[in-house]
């Protein structure tokens, strides 16, 4: 047996020990999460506020229009607000459940792969500092959802792997159903399984009936062919939603050599896998790609998830408008493992300056790494697409302007943050948007620099708070005796008519 550092060997080699420092990392988790919320990190876009609006649109009646966003997020947000009805901290704690079952599903993955506790321990680790695995365990997004059930299901698929039982791959396919409810991703995780399975039974390496593979099939195309029904009893379009994807991103990148050359998703996967160091991952991965039949089946269809993703983000297609590296980022996380495993075996390498701190190698390298992690969460915590002010703005609107639920506010669309403000609010009906939803799409303002204030039109919508950021419209309400000063933020101003 390796000479391991004294308090890793304890608490490996002693289950209940083994077990308590993986229920506290998967606590620390949680308390991570607290920290980032306490610190101000509330998201890293827009999207966050506009999924939670739409989680309120739908409980109160519905979708207005063939929504683009998958409903598995919108109806369990729906269901969070309803519970705890505040429209800001009801998703992020939602998200923050569904960060620490994503997290524990993830180490149930990783001892599912090695069987090996040392390995599952430093996984876990590293993991638990992973700066993108963080950041998106935090923010209100679909993230957090999707990869708990992507989690899950590779680790019963592995399970699967390892043994005869029918009833894994079966529950397997299940949770890649519902994360194709999540994200579109994960349609391709169920359309893998189902190739890979009958890539299994053609070379005979792996026992399965064909009547599973129909199962597994019924089970994993369901939600797609349902979603094909919904897009086109809303909008007569089946393919409303795909449509409606690739607009936004020509919109806001193009589509041009130089933003595909910059944008795919390969691209992306190589560039975090280089600047938090799971490049270690692939080394180990490829060995044993070469030396372990498990492994290579897993890997396999890890990929054939991975590789129509980046054939088609060649062409511009499926690609988010922001943030781009969420896609891909997911494969980084899976080569965690294999990133642990290289660490374990350090020690079996000649490293000119670590060959005199043998018994100290791991401890030091694992440091070194978290305290860079460490570094990199705090950079990311710098995207302040919500900010501190926002949430003071909205909930100074709540508190002193929503008394009278007659008077409706009148909030100019500058940028994206007005989502913010209308979600911190907690009661989105009361505002009357100056605008077209869309900052980039500005249309039939009611206020603008150009014409006269039109007061006729303001008693008609009942608005009797004018919320604004722009500097011109602000000078205009301000030049008007008609209209008061009420509040002034840093950016916002609040005006009284």
């Amino acid at each position: 047996m390796e000479n391991k550092p004294g308090i890793l060997n304890a608490v490996i080699g002693d289950k209940k020990k083994f077990l308590l420092v993986i229920i506290l990392l998967i606590f620390f988790s949680l308390l991570l999460n607290v920290v980032l919320y306490i610190g101000g990190f509330f998201s890293i876009s827009a999207d966050e506020s506009g999924r939670t609006l739409l989680a309120y649109e739908w409980l109160h009646g519905g979708y207005k229009e063939a929504p683009t966003w998958l409903p598995f997020y919108t109806i369990v947000i729906g269901y969070g607000i309803k519970i705890f009805a505040d429209l800001f901290w009801a998703p992020r704690i939602v998200a923050t459940f569904f960060c620490v079952l994503s997290f524990a599903s993830f180490i149930w993955l990783a001892h599912q792969l090695f069987k090996d506790k040392y390995v599952t321990l430093l996984s876990a680790i590293i993991a638990l500092f992973f700066p993108t695995r963080v950041i998106l365990g935090a923010v209100p997004l679909s993230e957090s959802m999707y990869y708990f059930f992507i989690f899950s299901g590779i680790a019963l698929f592995t399970m699967w792997l390892r043994s005869r039982w029918d009833h894994n791959l079966i529950l397997s396919a299940v949770a890649f159903a519902v994360s194709s409810s999540i994200r579109y991703e994960g349609w391709f995780f169920s359309a893998a399984l189902v190739l890979i399975l009958i890539i299994f039974k053609k070379l005979k390496v792996k026992e399965i009936s064909i009547v599973n593979i129909l199962l597994i099939s019924m089970i994993g195309f369901a939600f797609p062919l349902y979603w094909f029904l919904f897009q086109t009893n809303i909008s007569g379009n089946p393919l409303q939603f795909f449509e409606d994807a690739s607009r936004g991103y020509e919109n806001a990148q193009g589509i041009t050599f130089f933003t595909i050359l910059k944008n795919n998703y390969l691209g992306r996967f190589i560039h975090h896998n280089l600047i938090y160091f799971c490049f270690p991952g692939l080394i180990s991965l490829s060995y044993f790609f070469v030396r372990d039949s498990l492994i290579r089946r897993w890997v396999s269809f890890t990929l054939l998830a991975f590789i129509p993703l980046v054939i088609l983000s060649f062409f511009g297609i499926g690609i988010p408008t922001h943030n781009i590296w969420r896609v891909p980022e997911l494969w980084n996380i899976l080569l965690i493992p294999f990133t642990a495993y290289f660490i374990k075996n350090i020690r079996s390498f000649e490293i000119k300056y670590l060959k005199h701190l043998q018994n100290v190698k791991i401890p030091l390298l694992l440091t070194l790494l978290l305290i860079y992690y460490s570094f990199h969460i705090y950079r990311l915590m710098g995207i302040d697409a919500f900010t501190k002010e926002e949430l003071k703005v909205g909930r100074y609107v709540e508190r002193n302007l929503m008394v009278n639920e007659t008077n409706k506010i009148l909030i100019e669309i500058p940028d994206w943050s007005y989502l913010n403000i209308i979600v911190a609010s907690n009661k989105p009906g009361l505002f009357v948007w100056n605008s077209d939803y869309n900052p980039k799409k500005k249309g039939n303002e009611i206020l603008n620099n150009e014409s006269k204030i039109n007061f006729e039109e303001l008693s008609n919508r009942h608005i009797k708070y004018l919320l604004l950021k722009s500097e011109g419209l602000k000078s205009k309400v301000m030049s008007n005796p008609f209209f008061r000063e009420k509040k002034v933020f840093k950016e916002w101003s609040v005006f009284e008519l």
